[in-house]
């Protein structure tokens, strides 16, 4: 057969592995789409005292979700992959298993609420009710990322947002309260895991038999446990950034920061994805070329740095003009809280690279003991940031990990023994755009797209440049 680039395209299309990673990304992406469009309607709607009440019910139900998984939910993609047969005895067991682990922490978020928390009665429910419809949702998914099909639950993912895009859009203003709103919300999630339940069993994955419950959990737990201890220990900086600004600040300076987590997901889809896709080729590495590996990190890691950091100062750059175009003139104090977390999230990108690499050369253990030496040293300064608002609590996590890289490149090198080329020129150039796009707005008054534009402009045609004569040589 003739080699051509359409047949090429073709069979990479029909690799079930790029298939399926096809389907999870461009559901991902569509969903991220009509999302942004759905909060540009919510914020309209709501002050930001009532939006930050809102993200605040979403942010304690995924706080439940999150402990209530107990790190098993990779251990349950990994043994359906390995064994389709387990998939019903794992469905029926991990339910019960999160059911009472969400029981406990219901009873636990009782005791916190009524000491330090400000939800009521109802909100109480609804935060509740949200978290066990998702014990469901998230197992059946993982029931269909164990089979490695991935088409039904991206599709699923697109009609709940366009769902809940429509509902947002269609229901009266007079209607519009944060517990409406999140009623309206947690129905949709509960439809979203009433169909994936529907493609289970029109797929006929739920195979095998129901064995007794102590020893499929304990097996399961047995397992687990390095998974939920490092979820434990990543807490503060992944789902407790809400409870220290309820207990610190207010409602308005929650809707502030979740905002801006809501704007810089898509940057931080896209370092995901690049994440994902590299490191099976890192793990086969380690195993058959470990020199080959070792070179290509020294030459290259510096290139997702650079590409990273591009996307950081681009954002940074502009957000403001972005947030006074779309969003209500009470919002703009977001602005530099969203300009403060996109270089929190260029240094997690950093920590999630070094993370990767450290996981496909084996050394998990280095990955745990770095997360135990980030929470234990970064939690004390994020809850005194929260007294300060969402920009005291965005500034602290940019400090917090800007300090953490010193231990992080000190592990990376002295274990690993890799050198990153460049590394030290682009933590240079980073500290500079940094300081250029938090001072842009302070000092550039009038036409002020021309300013910024021609700042993007060097500095791309300077990454543009380095990166084009560098590249070729860095990876052979």
């Amino acid at each position: 057969m003739k080699f051509t680039p359409t047949s090429w395209i073709q069979g990479l299309l029909n690799h079930k592995v790029v298939r399926n990673f096809s389907y999870l990304a461009v559901g991902n992406a569509v969903a991220q789409v009509i999302s942004f469009f759905t909060v540009l309607k919510v914020t309209s709607l709501l002050a930001p005292n009532d939006y930050g009440l809102f993200t605040f019910l979403s942010a304690q139900g995924m706080l439940l979700i999150t402990v209530g998984d107990l790190g098993i939910r990779n251990i349950i993609i990994r043994s359906i992959a390995r064994d389709g047969d387990r998939t019903n005895d794992l469905m029926f067991n991990g339910v019960i298993l999160r059911t009472l682990s969400l029981v406990v922490l219901s009873l636990l978020y009782l005791v916190y609420n009524f000491y330090f928390g400000t939800l009521g009665g109802w909100q109480l429910f609804l935060v509740f009710a949200f978290s066990f419809v998702n014990v469901f949702s998230n197992l059946f998914e993982n029931a269909f990322l164990g089979h490695e099909k991935m088409l039904p639950p991206s599709i699923l993912s697109i009609a709940h947002s366009v769902l809940w895009f429509i509902a947002v859009f269609t229901i009266p203003a007079e209607y519009i309260d944060p517990d409406r709103l999140f009623l309206l919300f947690l129905c949709l999630h509960l439809g979203k895991a009433v169909f994936l339940y529907y493609f289970l069993v029109r797929y006929n994955l739920l195979k095998g038999q129901i064995h007794n419950f102590w020893v499929s959990s304990r097996a399961l737990l047995t397992e687990s446990w390095p998974y939920f201890l490092l979820l434990l220990v990543m807490l503060p900086f992944t789902r407790l950034s809400n409870n220290f600004l309820d207990i610190n600040s207010t409602n308005e300076e929650v809707g502030y920061f979740n905002l801006a987590q809501r704007l810089i997901g898509p940057v931080s889809l896209v370092l995901d994805f690049a994440l994902a896709a590299v490191f099976p080729n890192l793990s086969s590495l380690w195993v058959s070329d470990r020199g080959r590996l070792k070179s290509l990190v020294s030459n290259s890691f510096q290139f997702f740095m650079l590409a990273g950091l591009f996307m950081c100062f681009s954002f940074s750059l502009f957000i403001r003009e972005v947030v006074d175009l779309l969003f209500p003139a009470s919002y703009l104090p977001a602005v530099v809280v969203c300009q403060m977390q996109i270089w929190y999230l260029f240094l997690t990108s950093i920590d999630s690279g070094v993370g990767t690499i450290l996981g496909a050369t084996d050394n998990e253990r280095y990955i745990l003991q770095l997360g135990i030496v980030n929470s234990l040293c970064a939690t004390p300064l994020l809850f005194y940031g929260s007294k300060f608002g969402a920009v005291g609590l965005a500034y602290a996590y940019v400090v917090a990990f800007a300090v953490f890289q010193f231990y992080l490149w000190y592990v990376f090198r002295t274990k690993l023994a890799i050198r990153v080329k460049g590394a030290g020129w682009v933590w240079g150039l980073a500290t500079v755009l940094f300081a250029v796009t938090t001072a842009a707005d302070r000092f550039v008054t009038e036409q002020v797209w021309l300013a910024k534009g021609a700042i993007w402009f060097i500095v791309s045609g300077g990454i543009g440049w380095y990166t084009l004569r560098t590249y070729k040589t860095a990876l052979r």
